[in-house]
């Protein structure tokens, strides 16, 4: 520590004599030019002795100052010892003209005298701003040489030469007080540099500290994720087959429970999963023109009865408004705001609406007469794990990331989420969308009715004894031929060269294979496109990106079994 401000003061002095060092070579050469000027002036009006001795002794300084120059310019200097070499080259500048008024002196020729006064005073004057950032250097050059001018104008006496030997000590002293005032304005200005490089490598390992702590959430989540998804996927798949079975009153009423218990846990999932999903940048945007009505009376079918049971009105304005987005974004985006409004309102109700804001822009919004959101809050309510009102972490009201998500998809869309709110009145959320102009128009693809699978043969792998045991009594009571397996090597072993309908495969098995491995190998030995799906509970972002870049439907944990019926529809097709 001791060694710290002796580093901050030499990085300082390194950029001081940096300074000076860029102006040294026009220093140099701009001193040279004049001693010689002077010179020859001087021997054609006077003739006096030895004066180019003096010239000589001046150009021997002036070449050893230019070769340090020209051999060191390219080499990293050390500050002191660079400061040190400057103070001798511009001390013996400073003396060899400070001899000049001294040796060549004329008490009869005042133009002499004048000339002699201008040019000392005019190097001196030059050296401020040349030398100035460093000041040992400055003064090494000026003081003898404004020192020599003033002796040598108080020895010659008279009136007019005193007179000027005081103007000269005023000159040096005013030329010391600026070079001062300028040094200690260059070192601030250095120094302050230096505490904002310090402030910006601050920064940066705060940012660092910052995406590394964030990738270590994202690892959490995904590890947490999956650990929790295998056994709740399995709980939903056997609450499925019970259900299938013959079951008394009572027994049916427990199982709702179980399956409402279990779909909570499943929506939690779901919603790290879409956060992970945005802290991996997998989300897909595809714009298309589509009419909001129909999407907006599909959210209403889904979630009025949330609102109803709570005592709440759910209402929808009837829009023939068209939009050029996502569908699949938007109704993520609005199901997060709509579901968001319903759990922080206990009376009164919520209400959707469309409305033309500009030539180009619909304003999809959702009103309330919830709690209302405090103004010093509304810029923390899109943050991850930000709730209101919930201090004790009652699961019920959500898990603080509907509005972060719903924020981070309209981002990634192009879109954007504006809020109004009153405390204890309510809020209203807008989702600002561009409106479209095409004719031709697509509908929101409603629920379909589920259908029998009868004949079909599916080859299941899984790791999981509980997942294969719970996966094949659902899909045969779905009307499927199944087989399961652990591994790749099983299935081609049951398969025996027979060609499958569909392959619902583990993301994750055994030996470090993936599913999308398992996948192209079977389809490679069988030598046939199989229609695949891959189920997984792997959120970490590197993983969903390798899943997706397999010709398979992706899955996550607990999968609903709507959407494994309609993921089977869509790949099995018309058998």
């Amino acid at each position: 520590m001791r060694l710290l401000p002796r580093f901050r003061e030499d990085r300082v002095l390194r950029e001081q004599v940096a300074l000076v060092y860029r102006n040294y070579l026009p220093g140099i050469v701009g001193f040279y030019l004049t001693t010689v000027m002077a010179a020859v002036v001087l021997d054609i009006v006077s003739d006096p002795k030895n004066i180019y001795l003096w010239l000589t002794v001046s150009t021997i300084i002036c070449a050893f100052a230019l070769f340090d120059y020209i051999s060191n310019r390219h080499v990293e200097f050390i500050p002191r010892v660079q400061a040190i070499k400057q103070v001798i080259a511009l001390l013996g500048m400073g003396i060899i003209w400070g001899l000049y008024p001294l040796l060549y002196s004329d008490g009869e020729s005042t133009v002499i005298m004048t000339t002699v006064t201008s040019l000392s005073a005019g190097l001196a004057a030059a050296a401020l701003a040349m030398q100035s950032p460093c000041l040992p250097v400055f003064l090494a050059f000026a003081l003898p040489n404004l020192t020599g001018l003033t002796v040598a104008l108080f020895l010659l006496g008279g009136v007019v030469f005193n007179a000027l030997g005081i103007a000269s000590l005023m000159f040096v002293t005013v030329l010391i007080w600026f070079a001062m005032n300028m040094e200690r304005t260059v070192k601030e200005s250095i120094e302050l540099r230096f505490r904002n490089i310090d402030l910006i490598d601050q920064l940066q390992e705060a940012i660092t500290e910052t995406q590394e702590a964030n990738k270590a959430k994202s690892v959490f989540l995904a590890s947490a994720s999956h650990d929790l998804r295998q056994p709740l996927h399995a709980l939903g798949l056997f609450v499925e087959g019970l259900r299938s079975t013959p079951l008394t009153e009572s027994q049916d009423n427990f199982v709702s429970h179980i399956s409402a218990a279990s779909c909570a846990a499943g929506e939690m999932l779901n919603m790290l999963l879409d956060f992970s999903k945005l802290d991996a940048g997998v989300v897909d945007f595809h714009p298309k023109p589509f009419q909001l009505q129909p999407l907006l009376n599909k959210l209403e079918n889904e979630l009025a009865a949330s609102a109803e049971n709570k005592g709440l009105i759910y209402r929808t304005r009837e829009t023939p408004l068209v939009t050029d987005a996502d569908p699949a974004l938007v109704e993520l985006i609005m199901r997060n705001l709509i579901s968001n409004a319903i759990r922080y309102t206990e009376q009164g109700g919520v209400l959707v609406a469309c409305r033309k804001r500009s030539k180009n822009t619909i304003s999809v919004e959702v009103w309330d007469t919830g709690i209302g959101i405090p103004q010093s809050e509304v810029s923390n309510i899109f943050k991850e794990f930000h709730q209101l009102g919930n201090p004790e972490r009652d699961r019920r009201k959500g898990f603080g990331l509907g509005l972060a998500i719903a924020s981070g998809l309209a981002a990634t869309s192009g879109s954007e989420i504006t809020v109004d709110s009153k405390l204890g009145k309510g809020s209203v959320f807008k989702l600002l969308l561009p409106e479209s102009k095409s004719a031709v128009v697509e509908d929101i693809p409603q629920d379909r009715p589920l259908t029998r699978f009868d004949g079909a043969h599916v080859i299941l792998i899984d790791d999981e004894a509980s997942i294969r045991i719970a996966m094949y009594q659902l899909l045969t009571a779905w009307g499927c031929k199944c087989e399961v397996a652990e591994s790749a090597e099983e299935a081609l072993s049951i398969l025996g060269g027979r060609v499958p309908d569909l392959m619902i495969v583990d993301y994750r098995l055994r030996n470090n294979q993936t599913g999308g491995q398992a996948i192209e190998r079977i389809r490679s030995e069988i030598d046939a496109s199989i229609p695949a799906a891959i189920i997984t509970g792997d959120t970490a972002p590197e993983r969903l990106r390798e899943a997706q870049s397999y010709h398979a439907h992706l899955l996550h944990k607990p999968t609903s079994t709507n959407q494994l019926q309609i993921t089977m529809q869509d790949l099995l097709g018309g058998k």
